[in-house]
């Protein structure tokens, strides 16, 4: 168990009406879908980490991004504070996975089909653009 709490940032990524979520691997929540994300680094605006993460996972340029929701995570044997944004991918853009020992696969998905497990980041991103709620304070093994 890590004993230090770690500042996340991530990005909700839509094409029209679909969300892009990617598979994770060999990290905390193994298996489960999330989106592109990592953490915070020194003298790092929350903005700058979220294009930076978008970048060197799967190479995609971000811009206009707004920010989403704000989230306490204590899960996976983790604790994080997240910071989540939401933005439209750019039509001349498509994700390619560049850290493929980060990610099995990816995908786009509509919002009513969305593939199990979810990490718990990206339930509470999806839930705050669906409900308009942007703060989630979590307990362990909540359910989406």
């Amino acid at each position: 168990m890590m004993a230090d709490v770690r500042v996340g940032v991530g990005t909700l990524i839509f094409s029209k009406d679909k969300i892009f979520l990617a598979k994770r691997k060999a990290s905390h929540a193994d298996g489960y879908w999330g989106s592109t994300g990592g953490h915070l680094e020194f003298g790092e605006s929350f903005k700058e980490c979220a294009i930076r993460e978008a970048n060197e996972e799967f190479g995609l340029t971000l811009s206009n991004l707004h920010y989403l929701c704000v989230s306490n995570v204590i899960d996976y044997d983790v604790h994080y504070v997240d910071i989540e944004f939401m933005c439209q991918l750019p039509k001349d853009q498509k994700p390619q996975i560049k850290e493929p020992e980060k990610f099995y696969q990816y995908g786009w998905f509509d919002l009513d089909k969305l593939p199990k497990p979810l990490f718990m980041p990206i339930q509470y991103a999806i839930k705050s653009y669906i409900e308009g709620i942007y703060f989630w304070d979590s307990s362990p093994n909540q359910e989406y």
